[in-house]
């Protein structure tokens, strides 16, 4: 029987998560396994599939869930009311919610999807089950209970965070037994899981697409340059600041901010970008580019790539500029995906989390010596090897 691959996400619109699970199971596909995604919280047609090989199967389980979910979701209220009021008087204390009370919150909001997901499991049982992404996990694991399904998830965005949230610590610690392996993105990440569930874990770096330019190795253009979602975590006002800085000594640079606000607040924080640029008085010297398919052309010459976030998992924009020969500069920011990849002077610079003028202090050093940004340049993309796809897709394999 031919082996099979169930991907269980959330959402599929484009973010570093939903590529990163794309590559992963057009590898698995090209491997000989049968693979399914399944996207759990948001319509078909606000799908956004930029990496997908089209002959995998895409299965939305809103669309499958029965026309009485509705009726499900108002007998479902009382208690759905009940723990969640509970549980903020907990949120409230600072106190971490008991697990069994988050567990009445959860089953209370998505008892149609972890109802429709199990009926999916139990349809394939020789399918393993990948999951990423709050609130696909906990689904993922309460439905297969009792099941036969190989359960592997990996939580992408900052553990830290998720563990002060109502299905956090005490949730994880109890809930969380059902997977069989746990992927972390790094050994900070895995630390602050409980003792039970990191046991089970194992890091596993993101994949580097295969199809990036070849590293460039001549004259650079005067560009410092980001790319990313515009979104509050990224804090692009503090890489405003540290340019505003570095181009006091350097007026012939520009600055470069690739990508696009996908919600209202990712348009609040644009704004906020905006007027920090206005306030500096520096807005001829920015240019913003909305994202596109073309990016690591466009910036496969530029002096420098930064990343200012405040908090991170493993940024696929860093990896991928490194991969292509771009001497980087990274806030060593939570959860460590910038410092288990950079060794700081020899294949990029780390900054202090919130330090422009560290930042502004590393593009000076990479642009006022060819030798050093040719060196940052040579040793950055040896990473494009170390965690190509095919080698990263073969550690996936081998927890299947």
């Amino acid at each position: 029987m031919k082996k099979k691959v169930i991907m269980v996400m959330p959402v599929m619109k484009g973010g570093g998560a939903e590529r990163v699970a794309s590559l992963l199971l057009n590898e698995f596909y090209k491997s000989g396994y049968g693979c399914e995604f399944v996207i759990t919280s948001m319509k078909k047609e606000d799908i956004i599939n930029c990496d997908l090989n089209p002959q995998i199967t895409v299965t939305v389980l809103k669309d499958t869930l029965k026309k009485n979910n509705t009726f499900q979701k108002i007998k479902n209220k009382p208690l759905r009311l009940f723990s969640s009021a509970v549980c903020k008087v907990f949120e409230g204390l600072k106190k971490a919610v008991p697990a069994e009370l988050a567990y009445l919150s959860f089953i209370s909001e998505y008892s149609g999807e972890i109802k429709a997901l199990r009926k999916i499991f139990k349809n394939n049982p020789d399918a393993a089950v990948i999951s990423f992404l709050q609130p696909s996990i906990p689904m993922t694991l309460l439905s297969s209970r009792g099941l036969v399904n190989r359960v592997v998830v990996s939580e992408r965005g900052n553990p830290e965070r998720l563990m002060k949230k109502r299905y956090g610590y005490k949730f994880v610690e109890k809930y969380y037994k059902r997977a069989d392996a746990i992927v972390f993105q790094t050994q900070d990440a895995k630390k602050i899981y409980p003792p039970v569930i990191a046991s089970k874990g194992t890091v596993i770096f993101n994949p580097i697409k295969d199809d990036l330019p070849l590293p460039y190795t001549g004259e650079r253009d005067k560009y410092i340059t980001t790319f990313c979602r515009i979104s509050r975590p990224k804090n692009l006002p503090m890489l405003v600041k540290a340019f505003h800085i570095f181009a006091k000594e350097h007026e012939d640079f520009r600055l470069k901010i690739i990508g696009d606000a996908q919600n209202e607040d990712d348009r609040k924080v644009l704004d906020d970008v905006k007027k920090c640029i206005r306030n500096l008085d520096i807005e001829d010297k920015i240019d913003f580019i909305p994202f596109s398919s073309n990016v690591h052309q466009m910036i496969l010459k530029d002096a420098v790539y930064a990343s200012s976030s405040d908090h991170e998992g493993m940024s696929n924009a860093m990896l991928e500029a490194m991969a292509i020969g771009m001497p980087v500069v990274c806030t060593d920011c939570p959860v460590g995906g910038a410092k288990a990849v950079i060794k700081n002077g020899e294949n990029g610079f780390l900054i202090q989390v919130g330090n422009s003028e560290e930042m502004c202090e590393a593009f000076k050093k990479i642009v006022t010596n060819k030798t050093l940004s040719d060196k940052l340049s040579e040793n950055a993309a040896i990473i494009r090897e170390e965690l190509s796809l095919e080698n990263t897709a073969k550690k996936w394999m081998e927890l299947l």
